[in-house]
């Protein structure tokens, strides 16, 4: 018995032997080495286009090599000059390029079809003579598709017969196409449909135009044709309610007496018809340049330059930008499986230090961190795995780490780990095309611990807070979303309203055609945009009651059915919300309050940004009607809950990690955001600025005028004489319940019951948590910006009495 336990000991004890791993690794060339290689082949190109083209004498060498390219290619040799051309223009320009993959096979397929039709004379390619007799003829594939046309047409009609070998033509020279151009087959269909469309509406106007000329001049006076000349004359406008013309002379109707003047009147200062012995002085020539001048007004933008036609026609058909603005990661990432294996033998060799039996059951390894999957010994609670967490980064000499206990769905707890090499994920890795049923507001953020990429539609969330500090990667994350949209969305199909008080951030996106007002920097314009978004709002519910519709997909059906055109979505960015909360607290907060509560239906979404996650800032009541939250580094716990209700964030890296919280989610997803350069957004909005200059509704800039007896103040919570005192009570004591404000402050259930919901509603402390006590959300530093903000209204208040 002692001799067999001691073989079993031996035998393992013994080590596995493994096979030693032999990697074969290819040189990597130099963009200088690829340059020089790239200038060869286009000086080769030139030599052997004098030698095919114009017939010089190569010598011995060029005539050996032309021999053989018309030896093994037939007649595409005379091809071997723009192949040449093509490959050293490759190589030149390949850090301009996205991918050189797509054009070499590309070619390929081109080349390949082209030797099968000329070896094969298909679709009547090649010579008539000399004719075939056989196979394998020199004479004969000299001048057709030389050898190896010859090899590829007699493998088709062997396996296919001739008529397969057409098949075969076809099909590889439409896939070198579409390998060369980028273009896919949904896309050839979608734009010869957007085309038969297109000539449909013209042919429908012209022909109504000219049915209306007809008839007009069959029932017009010559009374009435003089006094519709002396006004200006407008057409019934479409049913959009973005376009709001204070001052416009409404038309008649048909039917109606056009000479009839109190009909339509308009207003005296701005469009009152002028009597003719006014007008009667000026001379024709004169009255004609006036007119002429008043045209080409007419036809200016507001930046003062002659206005394109492509933002005025109903029927325009912008062109997407392509994906290959974006510039990708080169290579695949490679994983040090022996660091993995090495941190993972250290994170349970730690853990058994504090008495915690596990075993490391799987790993997942993304472009910042690695997860290490971890299986507790049975009876062991995961709350004192959480409890480690300074500990453990502290046994593996990592900056932060991140304990998910538990992996949701998965029976394991997880340990997120900094890599050493860290890996940047660019927009063009993770931008593809939408899912079905997504809609122009569709949005790329990064990548997932994964590797996946991550994507979400903005029209469900339907309002997005991103918070965190400077430097951590917010603008990066505006910026990735922001092309996102600019990548699928034409200006028909998505409005932009963009609010950049720090003047710096958004400034790329000045004159494209999908802003609805110019990049506004000012914080009391801004104000001004929310308030007439909140009037644009209440007019779509207005037009959406009247057709029976319940959300924005529906009314453009309607309008499509009536031949109106359907309306866009709205997209309202801030970049820092801090700014406008500081100069007009009460007007922006009412305004994105309202928005967030009632504007998903009509198709105006928020993006809210800020580096000042505070609860002065982001606001009980707007958490609580902006759902999604993006959360990235932060300083402290207290700044994680009252972005994502949570702790986390004060555990993330930095440079575009972030904590992503979807409106249906309850937790939240780690996500290394995309990172878009600003050569990038500058060839993406230059692609858009070359199609027309943005169509601006200034009006949305103006003051909105209130109605006698309304205040800014209609939405803010009810004050209290009270209230200082009770936020300086709960921040000092560190937390907040009913009872104590009643032994604290002497008042009665029903007064106490009051302050704790209006601090709830000032984002002083959290919700209700059933017989929990509230967690307070501010600390003592912010205590005094948080009485300073409730002294301002009452401030202003008395200024304007007095």
């Amino acid at each position: 018995m002692a001799r067999r336990r001691s073989n079993r000991r031996r035998s393992r004890r013994r080590p596995s032997r493994a096979l030693p791993r032999i990697a074969l690794r290819m040189p990597q060339l130099e963009q200088r080495d690829l340059d020089l290689v790239g200038l060869g082949l286009v000086a080769l190109a030139a030599f052997f286009a004098f030698v095919f083209y114009l017939g010089w004498d190569g010598g011995k060498v060029g005539g050996a090599l032309a021999d053989g390219f018309r030896f093994l290619l037939g007649g595409a040799a005379y091809l071997v000059p723009l192949v040449l051309l093509g490959a050293g223009t490759l190589l030149v320009l390949g850090p301009m390029l996205a991918s050189v993959k797509p054009f070499r096979a590309g070619g390929a397929c081109v080349l390949a079809a082209l030797v099968l039709g000329l070896a094969g004379g298909l679709f009547g390619l090649g010579p008539a003579h000399p004719p075939r007799h056989g196979f394998m003829h020199p004479e004969y594939f000299r001048h057709h598709g030389g050898l190896l046309g010859e090899v590829l047409y007699w493998t088709a009609k062997t396996l296919v017969q001739r008529f397969g070998a057409y098949i075969v033509f076809v099909f590889l020279l439409a896939a070198g196409v579409m390998l060369l151009t980028g273009a896919t087959v949904a896309g050839l269909l979608q734009g010869t449909r957007a085309g038969f469309a297109s000539s449909a509406r013209r042919v429908r106007r012209s022909t109504s135009e000219f049915a209306a000329l007809v008839s007009g001049r069959g029932t017009r006076s010559p009374g009435a044709g003089h006094a519709a000349g002396d006004r200006p004359r407008v057409g019934v406008p479409d049913v959009e309610p973005l376009v709001r013309a204070t001052h416009v002379e409404a038309p008649a109707l048909d039917g109606e007496d056009r000479d009839e003047p109190d009909r339509y009147e308009p207003e005296p200062a701005r469009l009152e018809p002028q009597p003719e012995t006014a007008r009667a002085p000026f001379p024709r020539a004169e009255r004609a340049r006036a007119e002429q001048a008043e045209a080409v007004s007419e036809d200016l933008t507001p930046q003062g330059n002659r206005r394109s036609e492509v933002t005025e026609a109903a029927d325009v058909e912008y062109t997407l930008p392509k994906t290959s603005l974006l510039r990708r990661s080169k290579g695949s990432a490679k994983v040090d499986v022996a660091a993995q294996e090495r941190t993972g033998k250290e994170l349970v060799e730690a853990l058994g230090h504090f008495g915690i039996q596990s075993q490391i059951v799987g790993a997942v390894c993304g472009p910042h961190v690695t997860r290490y999957e971890l299986r507790l010994e049975p009876g062991t609670k995961m709350s004192k795995v959480a409890q480690l967490k300074d500990d453990l980064a502290y046994a593996l000499a990592a900056t932060e780490i991140r304990i998910l206990a538990p992996i949701p769905g998965k029976q394991a707890v997880g340990v997120e780990v900094p890599n050493a090499d860290r890996r940047l994920v660019h927009l063009g890795d993770v931008f593809q095309d939408a899912p079905s049923g997504w809609s122009p507001l569709t949005v790329w953020l990064g990548k997932d611990i994964a590797g996946k990429a991550i994507g979400t539609d903005l029209a469900k969330q339907p309002h997005i807070l991103v918070a965190g500090t400077t430097g951590s990667g917010k603008s990066g994350a505006v910026n990735a979303m922001l092309s996102s949209i600019l990548l699928r969305a034409t200006p028909n199909e998505v409005r932009l309203a963009l609010v950049d008080p720090k003047q710096v951030e958004l400034n790329y996106y000045e004159s494209i055609p999908h802003l609805l007002t110019p990049v506004v920097t000012s914080p009391r314009l801004a104000a001004n945009v929310l308030g007439n978004l909140i009037k644009e709002m209440e007019q779509r519910y207005g037009v959406m009651s009247q057709a029976r519709a319940r959300n924005l997909v529906e009314l453009n059906r309607v309008r499509e059915r009536q031949g109106e055109r359907p309306l866009p979505y709205i997209l309202c960015v801030i970049d820092e919300l801090a700014d406008l909360m500081m100069i007009a607290p009460g007007e922006v907060e009412d305004a994105v309050i309202r928005l967030a509560q009632k504007s998903r239906a009509v198709g105006i979404h928020l993006l809210l940004a800020t580096q000042r996650p505070s609860a002065d800032i982001i606001t009980g009541m707007i958490k609580a009607n902006v759902p999604a939250r993006i959360a990235f580094a932060v300083s402290s716990q207290t700044d994680s809950r009252v972005i994502l209700d949570q702790n986390g964030a004060e555990s993330l890296l930095g440079q575009g990690d972030m904590l992503f919280r979807p409106a249906s989610e309850a937790r939240p997803a780690r996500i290394q955001g995309a990172f878009v350069t600003e050569e990038e957004i500058e060839r993406l909005t230059d692609h858009w600025r070359r199609q027309g200059e943005p169509e601006l509704h200034e009006e949305l800039l103006e003051a909105i005028e209130r109605e006698e007896g309304q205040s800014a103040d209609d939405f803010s919570p009810d004050e209290d004489d009270l209230l200082p005192d009770a936020i300086a009570t709960v921040v000092q004591l560190g937390s907040a319940s009913t009872s104590m404000l009643q032994r604290r402050l002497r008042v009665g259930y029903t007064r106490a019951g009051r302050l704790i919901d209006m601090m709830e509603r000032r984002g002083v402390i959290s919700g209700y948590e059933g017989s929990k006590a509230r967690q307070v959300l501010v600390t003592e530093a912010d205590l005094p910006r948080i009485l300073a903000a409730l002294d301002e209204p009452v401030g202003a208040t008395a200024g304007d009495s007095a």
